[in-house]
């Protein structure tokens, strides 16, 4: 930084230069050592009374002294001196000056003109060194000053860098020029600045540039998480589902229940969550995996039902469908004609008597084969011939009691003749009455001569009760649908994707049970036509209502979340193991689980799944259940009873044809302790034919 002083004709200096200046004017006359000198008479604001020098003068002839002082070379005290505003002293005292250098000093025409004829003067620098030192007192800020120069009326303050000003009492802020040259914050101070960075850099030893700190170099930066270092910053990194903690530096769990993501039901687990839907109530979830949609079929069953038939198997309590009551005045003998189609191999077709303790007779089908109990006198038979029936084909069957004797035909053939002791319609209160009940008997099962399952998966057409009397049956069936019967099926269980059925079965390999070795097996197969890709198989259920274990289809992956057809086999609700199935195709498909207390194995049209856990929690989970088979278990199938949504994967009812072996038995639904009455045991209604 520079200073310097006014010009050389302002203030106090204006009158030392005026005062020095009289000497050079050049003399009228010679002048002798006691010459006293006066003012010029053009100097302007000289105050008469202030003293006059006077003295002796050792006098050059203006030629002479302007060759000694024109010898002398300049002097450049500072940097770009040539560059800078004159200065009197430098310009003029210390070296020789032509007119323009004095230009520079003053900067004007008037000063400059009146000021270099008398510099040419010999006596004019004769007088100037006896001028007082500037510097005293010390006029220059001293924090801001390198040093004081003494000038001829003058002073300059060189400043240190940093400072400006006459007196160096100015600071120059360097940030307002290029930011200091500093690579991201300046901070000015007095007669200097510093370098600053942004939080996440440092300062470089060049104390201009900043680089970026890297944070991960700490061992604790990011505590449990993983670090990952940004420019000027970094940032701790926890797995999907959690969030890091900046106070105890740890991953916590986020709860994405709380941010209610689930339709119905959401549960939440660590790193994650799942949205569960109301199976049992028809819908399952969507591809977003958090909203609910319907339980839609891919695949059309021909459910289409005939008016003029009636179904036998409604009623699963075995209680009888139809009941008839004949009242005659004269003695008559019961005449029972109709067609009938089955594939199931027992069940009651018709009772007809009076009560558990007198005549009676029940046709009956055992085996497939026609079976005839009857009680007369208090005597009861039981009698079985002809072809077997239950291949699916409709058949005409008679009963006709004739005098002392009935006869059954099957398609017009003879098939049985019994000798009977009596009428089946018996006299009361002046009547000869006659019950007749369908799909059932009026009195417990235990009852007959040899107990027998009432329940009959069959269908009934074209039936002629004691000549066609009767036509309250056909008038009955016509207003109630769930009485009629599929007009084409075929061999299998149908279910509606509304109910199941359950059994109690044993699955300890030994008399004694588990506790005896520990010898426990699971074994099923289930030959499935599914029409939903969603609903459960198979399921051992607790006293508790707790889900051991279950078979499904499903049409996500829950714990990778993407959407595939699946056919899932867990232990509670933990997936084991898994096998991709294409439900929708229209074809049978072959389901095989097999557990064990060494492992599980599940395969679909013989193609064996993965499993979904390691050895270990293999192991944990088969513990589990083998703790469950210590209790009897139910064994439910096509669907589960009344559980929470997240008792397992798959609460959803079975939809489509389905036939299940367990242990190597064929598990006859009309044998189940319970079969929801809309699911028939033995007939399944065809495909419907894909659109060409």
């Amino acid at each position: 930084m520079e200073g310097g002083g006014p010009s050389i004709l302002d203030g106090v200096g204006v009158d030392i230069l005026i005062y020095g200046l009289c000497f050079l004017s050049p003399p009228p006359s010679p002048i002798s050592p006691t010459t006293s000198c006066s003012p010029h008479p053009s100097a302007p604001g000289l105050d008469p009374g202030v003293p006059r020098a006077t003295g002796t003068a050792v006098l050059l002839r203006a030629r002479e002294a302007a060759q000694f002082l024109r010898s002398r070379q300049r002097r450049a005290y500072q940097i770009f001196e040539e560059t800078k505003q004159g200065h009197l002293e430098r310009e003029c005292i210390e070296e020789l000056c032509v007119k323009e250098e004095a230009r520079e000093v003053f900067e004007n025409d008037p000063e400059t003109d009146y000021f270099y004829p008398r510099y040419m003067d010999p006596f004019f620098l004769l007088f100037t060194s006896d001028l007082p030192d500037q510097c005293i007192p010390y006029p220059c800020q001293k924090e801001g000053t390198l040093t004081c120069q003494d000038l001829v009326a003058n002073f300059f303050c060189q400043c240190k860098p940093g400072w400006k000003g006459r007196t160096c009492d100015q600071d120059i802020n360097e940030c307002d020029e290029r930011n200091g040259g500093c690579n991201q914050i300046c901070y000015n101070k007095p007669g200097s600045f510093d370098c600053g960075c942004y939080a996440g850099y440092s300062l470089r030893p060049d104390s201009k540039t900043c680089e970026d700190v890297n944070e991960c170099s700490e061992p604790d930066a990011c505590g449990e998480a993983l670090c990952k270092n940004l420019m000027g910053s970094y940032t701790c990194l926890c797995e999907e589902g959690y969030k890091f903690d900046n106070e105890k530096k740890v991953c916590q769990d986020v709860d994405e229940c709380e941010e209610k993501l689930c339709e119905q039901t959401c549960v939440n687990s660590p790193g994650s969550y799942t949205c569960h839907c109301d199976g049992r109530g028809g819908v399952k979830l969507s591809h977003d995996m958090n909203t609910c949609e319907d339980i839609l079929p891919c695949v059309s069953f021909n459910t289409a039902k005939s008016i003029k038939s009636l179904y036998l198997g409604r009623m699963f309590s075995g209680t009888p469908v139809i009941r008839l009551r004949f009242k005659r005045r004269q003695p008559t003998r019961l005449v029972a004609e109709f067609d009938f189609r089955t594939f199931d191999p027992e069940g009651i077709l018709f009772f007809a008597g009076g009560h558990r303790d007198s005549t009676w007779i029940v046709l009956a089908l055992r085996g497939g084969r026609l079976e005839l109990q009857l009680k007369f006198s208090g005597i009861g038979r039981v009698t079985s011939s002809g072809p077997t029936i239950n291949h699916g084909s409709w058949q005409t069957i008679s009963v006709e009691e004739l005098e002392r004797s009935l006869v059954i035909k099957v398609n017009k053939d003879a098939v049985m003749k019994i000798a009977v002791s009596g009428d089946l319609f018996l006299l009361d209160k002046g009547l000869y009455q006659l019950n007749l009940t369908v799909g059932g008997i009026p009195f417990k099962n235990k009852d007959l001569i040899q107990p027998i399952n009432p329940r009959l998966d069959g269908c009934m057409r074209g039936w002629n009760w004691l000549n066609g009397e009767d036509t309250t049956i056909q008038e009955t069936v016509k207003v109630n649908h769930k009485m009629q019967c599929f007009s084409v099926t075929g061999r299998g269980s149908y279910f509606p994707g509304s109910g199941f059925a359950y059994f109690d079965l044993d699955y300890t390999t030994s008399s004694a049970g588990l506790e005896a070795n520990g010898s426990w097996e699971i074994e099923a197969t289930a030959r499935i036509h599914p029409a939903t890709d969603t609903g459960v198989l198979l399921a051992l259920v607790s006293q508790d209502k707790a889900i051991s274990l279950s078979v499904a289809l499903v049409d996500f992956h829950s714990t990778k979340k993407l959407k595939k057809q699946l056919v899932i086999l867990a232990i509670e609700n933990v997936a084991v193991s898994l096998m991709e199935i294409k439900v929708c195709d229209g074809q049978e498909h072959l389901v095989e689980i097999s557990v064990t207390g060494d492992g599980v194995t599940l395969a679909v049209d013989g193609t064996r799944g993965q499993s979904e856990l390691s050895p270990t929690q293999l192991e944990e989970r088969l513990s589990t259940l083998k703790g469950y088979l210590q209790s009897p278990l139910t064994t439910f199938v096509g669907g589960l009873p009344d559980v929470p949504v997240t008792s397992a994967p798959v609460t959803a009812f079975y939809h489509g044809c389905m036939t299940v072996k367990v242990n190597n038995k064929t598990l006859d639904l009309d044998e189940a302790v319970y079969k929801h009455g809309d699911i028939t045991s033995h007939s399944c209604p065809p495909i419907e034919p894909l659109p060409q």
